[in-house]
């Protein structure tokens, strides 16, 4: 199965610098734990994104 992308989890913005700090990618269909601030452990899985499509 060849890849359909990848997921961006952008983190610690430095709004002085319009520009973030924490850049995460992943690929698609993997699921992503959102590693830091209020979210930080909320994972988006199947749950939120539903089934993997191919």
């Amino acid at each position: 199965m060849t890849a359909l992308g990848t997921v961006t989890v952008l983190t610690e913005p430095e709004p002085d610098k319009a520009d973030w700090v924490g850049v995460h990618r992943v690929p698609y269909g993997t699921e992503v734990t959102i590693p830091e601030g209020p979210a930080k452990g909320f994972v988006i899985g199947e749950t939120i994104t539903g089934p993997k499509r191919g």
